[in-house]
């Protein structure tokens, strides 16, 4: 989940967040306008805010390392999301009107908690969209990138290689080292550099075939070849690239890896 884009984005996120906490603060919606003072609402509309936004973020980095979810489309996962995130959310809102000395009776339930759905609903599309087109975006700088690089000229293409060579840009050469997966993208790492495909690990490792290499992490595949030291710190192994990037092994493929000779 550390890997997760959401959970890397999270510093984006915060001012975003915090605005939004402002701004109800400032308006006062749901009768809160009437109940409390500015600075009581400042912080009744943070607190709910950063804890519903939190719900958010873990909800759908969870989601996006369970494979059939992962496939629906960003509006519909991030809608699920939302309204899974809004019953802990609901409760919450309760919890902190009665800290703030205001509760809220539970016959208010049928009410608030659709209202409360409804909104973190649209906050957590908006996340997902966000997050995605910071993705498309990342995505084109790194093809621009790789683009400006001087152009060598490729071997030519081996009829009975794989696929996933033709996806290579012609920039990075043929040398591949490593694949990174990115939520729905994948990074193709070279000698030369790195770019980003639309394309999922597991469907590029069936294209790779099992001969090529091995899955050393759940985002994470290594070439033959390309493992240039073997570093182990406080309990976590790493393989160093020929490259300089560092590939960390999972518990889960640690035996496999080791099996392989990669260790010795």
């Amino acid at each position: 989940m550390r890997e997760s884009p959401y959970v890397r984005s999270l510093p984006y996120h915060l001012p975003v967040v915090v605005s939004f906490a402002v701004v109800m603060a400032v308006t006062g919606p749901f009768g809160t306008y009437e109940r409390m003072g500015l600075g009581v609402r400042l912080v009744y509309f943070t607190a709910l805010g950063v804890l519903n936004w939190l719900q958010v973020i873990l909800l759908a980095a969870w989601f996006g390392s369970i494979e059939p979810i992962d496939r629906w489309p960003v509006a519909g996962r991030m809608t699920l999301v939302g309204l899974l995130a809004s019953v802990p959310g609901t409760a919450e809102i309760f919890l902190v009107n009665a800290l703030a000395g205001r509760p809220i009776p539970f016959s208010a339930l049928p009410t608030l908690f659709p209202e409360n759905a409804f909104l973190t609903i649209v906050i957590s599309v908006v996340i997902g969209l966000f997050v995605e087109q910071r993705l498309r975006a990342n995505a084109d700088a790194e093809r621009a990138r790789v683009a400006a690089l001087p152009q060598a000229q490729p071997d030519a293409p081996d009829p009975a290689s794989p696929d996933f060579f033709r996806r290579i840009p012609p920039a990075l050469g043929r040398d591949l080292l490593a694949l990174e997966m990115e939520d729905h993208y994948l990074r193709i790492h070279t000698v030369l550099g790195s770019d980003l495909i639309l394309l999922r690990l597991r469907d590029a490792l069936a294209e790779l075939g099992s001969e090529r290499g091995r899955q050393v992490h759940r985002s994470w595949w290594v070439a033959e070849g390309a493992v240039a030291t073997i570093e182990r710190s406080a309990g976590r192994l790493m393989l160093k690239l020929r490259n300089g990037v560092d590939v960390p092994v999972s518990k889960t493929f640690r035996d496999q890896v080791k099996a392989a000779g990669w260790l010795d």
